[in-house]
């Protein structure tokens, strides 16, 4: 699949923008109480930043992927004011609001906007997947605005980033329903696409590994590949297909595949392309391709 792990791109390419991996940046807690900070702690992959004031926000040397903020039901009227702080000072950073499950809680959430949410109960089972979820979907919407700023034709631009902020929930399944989602011809964005990427990756290529990035995003929670195919609109037998043509493996094989290496593999191989000067590859082939096989596979 491209490039392997230990090698970048260009400065300026996709996995620049993006930071993909997980060493580009740390992960920010905000809880109330030393207690409620070591819970979480424990269940954070990688290291960690701690912030404990508005101020802690506007540090130079701040560089976080995403924000953990906890907090109790009972005081998380009064923290409203410091998330809307956080979403003020750090816009492009999802930010994971772990609360007591309480009805009281419903109400609140209306007033601000978060990436996730997850119960104290639940944080030692649920906090890794939904933080590597975050992220993954704050890496879609920084693609999605580099995109957007750049030299692709005005139809095409338009596609793709609509299919890239639309892949953090339910993926564009096809170059119909994509055309028809922002009103052009097939022809013109296959076209436009081709003409783009030089060979190096196809349309339909670049919508079908967004699926299965979030259908292991999905896979990860818990989900069952039944489950996930029907919140995306996609049988298992063509999530197979298309984890068969990318990243190259069955459906076991790809939830072990790390998700920050899934995504760093589609920003190479299926994003860079549309913005990149063409680059070698030697082989062509997927670097999970030759993943070790499953015991069950």
């Amino acid at each position: 699949m491209g490039l392997p792990p230990d090698e970048g791109i260009d400065e300026g390419s996709a996995d620049a923008i993006v930071g993909v991996g997980r060493d580009s940046g740390m992960i920010g807690i905000l809880a109330e109480t030393v207690r409620d900070a070591e819970l979480v702690r424990r269940a954070v992959a990688g290291g960690v930043r701690m912030i404990h004031t508005a101020n802690d926000l506007a540090a130079p040397d701040l560089d976080i992927e995403c924000l953990v903020f906890s907090s109790r039901s009972g005081l998380l009227a009064e923290r409203i004011a410091l998330l809307r702080e956080v979403e003020r000072r750090l816009p492009w950073v999802p930010v994971i609001l772990v609360t007591d499950r309480e009805i009281a809680v419903a109400p609140l959430l209306s007033r601000v906007q978060v990436a996730d949410l997850v119960w104290f109960e639940d944080v030692e089972r649920q906090l890794a997947v939904r933080i590597e979820s975050a992220c993954s979907a704050s890496a879609l919407l920084k693609l999605a605005e580099k995109i957007r700023r750049s030299t692709v034709p005005p139809a095409l631009r338009s596609a793709l980033v609509y299919s890239l902020r639309e892949a953090r929930r339910t993926p564009v399944r096809n170059v119909q329903e994509l055309a028809a989602a922002v009103g052009c011809a097939p022809v013109t964005l296959f076209q436009q696409f081709q003409a783009r990427a030089r060979g190096r990756t196809t349309l339909n290529r670049f919508l079908g590994a967004l699926s299965i990035l979030r259908a292991q995003q999905l896979r990860a929670t818990g989900a069952k590949w039944k489950d996930v195919g029907a919140q995306l609109g996609l049988p298992r037998e063509t999530l197979r297909r298309k984890a068969k043509r990318w990243p190259g493996c069955n459906l076991v094989e790809l939830e072990r595949i790390p998700p920050d290496q899934l995504l760093a593999a589609f920003a190479s191989e299926h994003f860079a392309p549309l913005l990149d000067a063409p680059r070698s590859d030697p082989d062509g082939r997927s670097r999970f391709a030759d993943a070790p096989p499953s015991p069950s596979s």
